[in-house]
């Protein structure tokens, strides 16, 4: 067999045309202009004395943030929206370079001498901790500079006063004080019993410090003791979380610090197996209690707001500093079940948050998005005999788990079924606990539902064991095989049926080998307690098998085994991570992804949100399109066809995704045709 052939079996005809075709591109770099002419303008401003984007010219920004976190990735995606409905559209006037420090200090400092060597026109950083790196590299060369997500700029030690044009004439941004002082007092309505509160911060994070004071002057007022512990680095969290728990305090709080928010997994383990809450000042953490902080993604709007001011022209001099704190609460009423009857969520209160989380799912405000979409299966008329009751159960919240779930309506929509019309449907999400999961389907089963749709092994398993009698429709699941639901595509349970994909191992093997060709020896994290992980992590020893490459593989069991694992796998005289799915390596990856980025280890993964994590190449299954698949599925359920004689649908479409940062970060060099042929690039 060919080399070609050999290349087309792996990576599908259609990728190897692209790389083909791309290899007889030439490839150019723009000459950039110099600072100077920024906000030049070939004609006169509109009529509200604004350029239109006509006129702007193009622009290099680079763009720094201190971890991988949700809410930093909020902020920079809103960001990037503001600056192009300014007309700053990346990839056309905007070209723009994304640096991650991976949450070290030192990283940060190193990150910001080489943005201030003057290669760009503006740099943005978010994070206080971001904000004093580039401040300090940046008093010679004055590089123009905005930050965001700051808690006080003028107490960061970086030349800004109070005043709102008291700052550097190259710097300028948003302070956005998180509201520590009324999470506080908004514990004590949920539990008037509160009464000792503990507190993991590091000292050395001005916005934790910031935080904390305010902590301690409600609690003063409140009369609840506060007890503190210091951390200064993740790795020192859970001991810090653990002494504060054996001081029988009441509830664990998390302010704004960055540190302790790289090892919030450890915090709310930690709590839960002592049956308290945890509460923070930052939104969107999976198993808190509750969290009221800023809307991120408004904040970083309102950065790039400002950002797209500089980039017009408008003197940094003469521009204002200001305050955003746009509200945003997350409400978590599973998290209800898992501590003392003292803790009750008020009704107004859940009534006013952004976010609830409880049996039903996840309910959102929602926020204007663009639509995804997918080859649509061509649409019966055949009408439904009833209003069909739709259950659906996820076992952990995920990005991937919100793909799949669009993609399922969006599949039932395709087939022609309206929602609230033809179906009713309610979501519940088991957060990661399989007790949760177990009620989830009972619950179902009670309600009478008509059909149990699944996302996730985990999930899968629960309904197809306890909801024998109701047919379920599956998605997001590598091995229905190994799952015990299947032993073909077509003999299976007859209640159920699905879509399902495993990570393509075999696909990825001349991906790594093309990139790391020298490679001796690679490195995998996989779950033992997950069927998924096992049946995912035979095929990678398989693949990898007829490289001849050894596997050193290593098991985790918990989020908190997952730092000290990954490292003790990057100093195996590994050359790459090729993480296996799980998961727990999805819902833990920041864990890993830091150990290996200091380590210099690349990380090739198989879900896709670990692109903007910190993996440096990612071949991932379409999980929107594997749940599009699966509506269509249930829609033939619904429709009168038994699923004992509905096929499993294998899906086997995937996505490249590259991250050009965390490729340099880690020697590795992207060759221009596998850029031509991603998906997507994140970096430049």
């Amino acid at each position: 067999m060919s080399k070609l052939s050999l290349l087309a079996r792996h990576l599908g005809p259609g990728i190897v045309a692209i790389l083909l075709a791309s290899s007889v591109l030439l490839l150019s770099d723009a000459s950039r202009k110099p600072r100077s002419e920024l906000g030049a303008s070939t004609t006169a401003p509109n009529a509200d004395g604004n350029q239109t984007a006509s006129t702007k010219k193009p622009v290099t920004v680079a763009l720094l943030q201190m971890a991988s976190q949700p809410i930093l990735e909020d902020g920079v995606a809103g960001v990037i929206a503001a600056m192009a409905e300014q007309g700053y559209v990346e990839g056309q006037l905007l070209t723009l370079k994304r640096f991650n420090a991976a949450g070290d200090m030192a990283t940060a400092n190193a990150m910001a001498q080489e943005l201030c060597g003057g290669s760009y026109d503006l740099v943005v950083t978010l994070s206080t901790p971001c904000l004093q790196a580039v401040a300090n590299a940046n008093k010679k060369s004055g590089v123009p500079h905005v930050f965001g997500m700051v808690s006080d700029p003028s107490i960061a030690g970086v030349g800004v006063g109070a005043g709102p044009l008291d700052h550097p004439a190259h710097m300028v941004g948003i302070g956005t004080l998180p509201p520590a002082d009324r999470s506080i007092e908004m514990a004590r309505e949920i539990n008037p019993k509160l009464a000792r509160i503990g507190v993991v911060w590091n000292p050395a994070e001005v916005n934790s410090e910031i935080a904390t004071k305010a902590a301690r002057a409600m609690c003063e007022k409140l009369k609840i003791e506060l007890l503190e512990a210091n951390a200064e680095n993740t790795a020192a969290v859970r001991e810090a979380a653990a002494s504060l728990i054996d001081r029988q305090v009441d509830a664990l709080w998390v302010g704004g610090d960055v540190t302790v928010l790289g090892a919030i997994d450890v915090v709310i383990k930690a709590a839960q197996q002592a049956k308290i809450p945890v509460f923070t000042c930052i939104p969107g953490n999976k198993g808190t209690l509750f969290d009221l902080g800023a809307n991120y993604y408004e904040v970083g709007r309102t950065t790039g707001k400002l950002a797209s001011k500089v980039l017009d022209g408008e003197p940094i001099s003469k521009l204002e500093w200001e305050r955003a704190v746009p509200p945003k609460l997350f409400v978590n009423k599973l998290a209800l079940d898992q501590i003392s009857a003292d803790w009750k969520f008020p009704l107004k209160l859940v009534e006013s948050a952004d976010v609830v989380v409880d049996a039903d799912g996840k309910h959102e405000k929602p926020r204007a998005s663009v639509a995804k979409s997918a080859p649509a299966p061509a649409v019966t008329s055949t009408p439904l005999t009833k209003r069909w009751k739709l259950r659906l159960l996820s076992y952990v919240n995920t990005v991937e788990t919100e793909e799949s779930e669009q993609g399922l309506l969006a599949g039932l929509k395709a087939a022609g079924l309206k929602r609230d019309q033809d179906f009713e449907w309610k979501a519940g999400n088991a957060q990661g606990d399989i007790a949760t999961l177990q009620s989830l389907v009972d619950s179902g089963v009670n309600e009478q539902a008509d059909m149990l749709l699944t996302i996730s092994t985990q999930a899968l398993q629960a309904a197809s064991r306890r909801g024998k009698n109701t047919p379920v429709v599956f998605t997001m699941v590598a091995n229905p095989f190994s799952a015990g639901v299947a032993t073909s595509d077509t003999d299976h349970l007859a209640h159920v049926t699905g879509a399902y994909g495993a990570q393509d191992s075999d696909c990825m093997m001349p991906i790594l080998k093309q990139l790391l060709p020298n490679a001796k020896r690679l490195g995998t994290l996989f779950s033992p307690a997950e069927v998924n992980s096992v049946s995912n992590h035979d095929l990678l020893s398989a693949a990898i098998q007829k490289t001849g490459v050894p596997l050193v593989s290593v098991g985790i069991n918990t989020s908190s085994e997952v730092p000290d694992a990954a490292q003790s796998l990057c100093s195996q005289d590994i050359d790459a991570i090729c993480l296996t799915n799980s998961n727990l390596a999805t819902s833990s990856f920041p864990s890993i992804a830091q150990p290996a980025k200091k380590a210099k280890k690349p990380i090739f993964a198989f879900v896709g949100s670990m692109s903007k994590q910190g993996a440096a190449v990612v071949l991932a299954r379409d999980y929107y399109d594997m749940g599009h698949s699966a509506g269509g599925l249930a829609a033939q359920v619904m429709r009168g066809e038994s699923p004992a004689k509905i096929a499993l649908s294998p899906v086997k479409k995937n996505r490249l995704l590259i991250n050009l940062d965390a490729a340099r970060d880690s020697g590795i060099t992207i060759p221009p045709e596998l850029l031509k042929a991603a998906d997507d690039v994140i970096g430049k």
